[in-house]
């Protein structure tokens, strides 16, 4: 076999890596939640706001990230913000007061938010069609790991390691010496055109409002608005637990991480069905009804039930949350080549965004209302929504190459 063949799945492994630590990253304030909401003495609205910073500028950067892509290629994007995110992960790992911590996450939130975007770019261009989605399945795993790392690590830490610092600068080692790695190992394959950065670079404006007029696009966005609405109560989970059954840290902790775990066959498997069947669309609606039946089941879980039940809930609430990968293979084959970066960047940025509102709600509501009755009626209206949105507005666009309308 020809060196070159075996370049994709290079390509691939040293994207895992970068895409495990930056997940690593983004839940690590969830993750400490009941930890920081005690050594910074602050609200749960406050928290929220520590942990929402993060989403809110990964979702205003996504739709200048696919913009990027087309201007600079994947490769230069990657290296130049993963360098800014080592930047802010090592300020993190220093801070000691709330402002400290708040622009540290601002910081790493920005140089997190191209990432993803730019990786399936990437994985789009070196794998054909029939493996597409399981590549970008296997990329969004990494995702999970790095939460469960983030989740069950953290408890660990603060018990066996002297905090929960230590372990977070290791996995900020781990970012260093991959960043070096992805400077040698990255590389754009410009020979394939719906990938290639743009020949023609319309101006920035015309391209993000001939993307948003494509109603193509709406469905998607509207859905992943809903989701990320529903995605909320995994980062309070931690705390939901603590409050309203009783847990320990250590316990929601591999309550928490049996759920990210869940993430990492989750994507897999639910990109490699929706190859398997040749269908997005029926996988989409399948597993999102899954998800939205499973949220209202562990939040109205009695604590009677036992770590172990609610450990055991909440990894297939995860798996079935991994339908969204779903999204970052049908936009590109929903849209046409020239508005599919765009695309993809809107519908995550906007998701983002709505997902960085929603949080310090949530626990705003909490501070105000002194229960979370209210916050998890919320998210359980999202979840119950979103399907409904899938079936009747998105079509099937399995292997498709859409052209413009």
């Amino acid at each position: 076999m020809e060196k070159k063949s075996y370049y994709p799945l290079i390509l691939l492994t040293t994207i895992c890596i970068t895409y495990f630590v930056e997940n690593f990253l983004r839940s690590a304030a969830g993750a400490l939640t009941p930890i920081l909401i005690e050594e910074l003495g602050i609200s749960y609205g406050a928290m929220g706001m520590l942990i929402s910073v993060y989403f809110f500028v990964y979702g205003v950067m996504q739709v200048p990230s696919g913009i990027l892509s087309d201007r600079l290629g994947a490769r230069k994007t990657i290296l130049v913000f993963t360098m800014l995110t080592i930047v802010g992960i090592f300020l993190f790992w220093t801070s000691t007061s709330y402002n400290m911590l708040f622009v540290a996450q601002f910081i790493v939130g920005i140089g997190c938010s191209t990432f993803y975007i730019n990786a399936v770019k990437l994985v789009s261009t070196w794998f054909p069609t029939n493996k597409k989605a399981t590549a970008i399945g296997v990329l969004s795993a990494s995702s999970g790991l790095g939460n469960t790392i983030s989740y069950l690590g953290f408890p660990i830490a603060i018990a066996s390691l002297g905090g929960w610092r230590n372990l977070y600068l290791w996995m900020s080692l781990i970012l260093v010496a991959n960043w070096v790695m992805n400077i040698f190992l990255l590389k754009d394959n410009e020979s394939v055109l719906v990938n290639a950065p743009s020949r023609e670079k319309p101006a920035i404006l015309k391209s993000i409002i001939v993307t948003i007029k494509d109603r193509r696009l709406w469905p998607f966005l509207l859905g992943y608005v809903m989701s990320s609405m529903a995605w909320v109560f995994m980062n309070w989970i931690t705390q939901f637990l603590i409050d309203t059954r009783g847990f320990t840290y250590l316990q929601v902790g591999q309550i928490a991480s049996a759920g990210t775990i869940a993430g990492i066959p989750g994507c897999i498997l639910v990109a490699a069905i929706s190859d398997r069947l040749r269908k997005r669309k029926t996988t989409l609606i399948g597993f999102s009804v899954f998800f939205a039946v499973l949220l209202v089941a562990i939040i109205n879980l009695p604590a009677s039930m036992g770590v172990l039940v609610f450990s055991g809930l909440n990894f297939l609430l995860n798996f079935a949350a991994s339908y969204w990968v779903l999204y970052f293979s049908m936009i590109p084959e929903t849209l046409p080549p020239n508005k599919a970066g765009v695309g993809l960047g809107i519908v995550n940025g906007i998701g983002t965004i709505g997902f960085s509102l929603i949080t310090p709600v949530y626990g705003g509501l909490v501070d105000l209302t002194g229960a979370y009755t209210i916050s998890n009626l919320m998210i359980q209206v999202g979840a119950a929504v979103m399907p409904f949105i899938f079936y009747f507005f998105i079509t099937e666009c399995y292997g498709g190459i859409a052209e413009e309308e």
